[in-house]
């Protein structure tokens, strides 16, 4: 499984994947900041840690009591009213529900399992307490707040920043290494 993951990263299109990283780069970049390499690494782990995220769901939870089919809050109570009705006929089209995030496409799918492979086994490498730092650093790729990261995992803002670009910046230097190299499949 692993030379397998090693041919698709050699033989990834990653020019068009930077490409792609700096675009969200660009568009997520505050205005008076200068956009650096380790910007668009950032951008491609967290787009890699949302794809990761809608494309393979959590196992549904165990062993706890499953929630009623009432309502539990005013806007089901709304919701729960709308469909009422609609089957009454009172109105004509049934109301949607919110609104699910679209599946990523098979592209966003690869490109992500590529990244995760980077992250996992490249980024953050020298660190003496890797764990606490990678978990700080993939849930602020989750979107989590940076004072919320430090209350889990013990580190200061500083070291949370510190931890993101540098692990940005690991992650750059292997997409580079292997922009570089194609191997031929032709014998296979």
């Amino acid at each position: 499984m692993i030379d397998q993951i090693i041919l698709k990263i050699k033989n990834h299109n990653w020019h068009k994947t930077l490409r792609d990283g700096e675009q969200l780069a660009l568009d997520n970049k505050k205005a008076d900041a200068a956009l650096r390499d380790h910007h668009i690494a950032w951008e491609l782990l967290k787009e890699a840690a949302k794809v990761s995220r809608l494309t393979y769901p959590a196992p549904p939870r165990t062993g706890f009591p499953s929630t009623s089919s009432l309502p539990d809050a005013p806007d089901d109570v709304t919701q729960w009213q709308l469909m009422s009705a609609y089957l009454r006929g009172d109105i004509e089209s049934l109301p949607s529900s919110e609104t699910k995030a679209s599946r990523p496409s098979s592209e966003q799918i690869d490109r992500s399992e590529l990244i995760l492979y980077l992250w996992h086994h490249y980024a953050l490498i020298r660190k003496g307490d890797r764990s606490r730092i990678k978990r700080a650093v993939y849930l602020k790729a989750n979107g989590v707040k940076t004072q919320r990261i430090g209350a889990i995992t013990g580190l200061t803002t500083k070291q949370i920043l510190s931890a993101q670009t540098e692990a940005g910046q690991d992650i750059i230097d292997h997409i580079f290494t292997y922009s570089h190299k194609t191997v031929d499949l032709s014998f296979f």
